[in-house]
């Protein structure tokens, strides 16, 4: 039973303005080759995209990710993952097509880490989302209205997203993958990082982050600032100068009759 106080302590823990009880870290162990393995951190915020971070909370604790490779890596752009190497499980989770979002309270930008499910709607809405998820390598605007939602972010070991094995690009096709599994990927593209463990784990506060559109207007804000305090202060030494060269030189008008005297003596 709750003793007094604790329904109190309960709500403010689902208050909107701290954590929602629905957001959730996730901690995905990656092997970047063969011999190198390293980890990154998601953290999940719902009210960001409700749908999308259900299905992903479901895919986490269903083990889906676990041999997940990254099929898709545009160094600078984007780096794309899951879709299973398992066919008959990647049958089961395509039937299962996301709804639509509608009720975004808060939409976030694709920026540099920010994770999202991919789309295939053509109307610039969120249809078609299934389990295929991408991750910004930079500020992807150009997403924000075609149906690419961000749900969360990494929180840490974005150099590790960084390092995922960039060489084949965007050579593995995703149909390929669907119809064939393992086999396609292993014939073809032994060196893919993939996903080897995901698993949910205590919550990580995501960091502030700005955009680089935001951060040039900033740069941009800043640089005028100065060159206006410049300007400014050149101006009050011009004048300055001015009133200096107004002002008679010592001994400039000294009295003649002083030098007579001068002389006399």
């Amino acid at each position: 039973m709750l003793q007094r106080g604790s329904h109190a302590l309960v709500i403010l823990m689902c208050s909107p303005l701290l954590v929602r009880c629905e957001d959730y870290t996730v901690k995905f162990e990656v092997a970047l080759t063969p011999e190198r393995r390293d980890s990154f951190l998601v953290t999940v915020r719902e009210a960001k995209s409700p749908i999308a971070a259900r299905r992903f909370k479901e895919l986490v604790n269903s083990n889906f990710f676990t041999g997940c490779p990254f099929y898709r890596v545009m160094p600078g752009f984007l780096v794309q993952f899951g879709l299973s190497g398992n066919v008959t499980l990647q049958r089961h989770w395509d039937r299962q097509v996301l709804q639509e979002e509608r009720a975004i309270e808060h939409k976030d930008w694709n920026m540099r880490g920010t994770i999202a499910f991919a789309t295939s709607g053509a109307g610039g809405g969120t249809q078609g989302r299934s389990t295929q998820l991408l991750i910004n390598y930079d500020d992807n605007h150009q997403l924000d209205n075609a149906g690419v939602v961000p749900f969360g972010r990494i929180v840490r070991g974005m150099h590790v997203v960084d390092a995922i094995y960039s060489g084949y690009r965007d050579r593995p096709q995703a149909a390929d993958i669907r119809q064939q599994g393992d086999a396609y990927l292993q014939r073809e593209f032994p060196r893919l990082s993939h996903v080897y463990g995901a698993m949910q784990v205590a919550f990580v506060e995501e960091p502030m982050m700005i955009s680089k559109n935001v951060m040039g207007a900033l740069i941009t804000v800043g640089m005028a600032l100065v060159a206006a305090l410049c300007c400014f202060g050149l101006r009050v030494l011009q004048r300055r100068s001015k009133g200096y060269a107004k002002t008679p030189l010592a001994g400039t008008f000294d009295d003649p009759e002083d030098d007579d005297a001068d002389e006399d003596d």
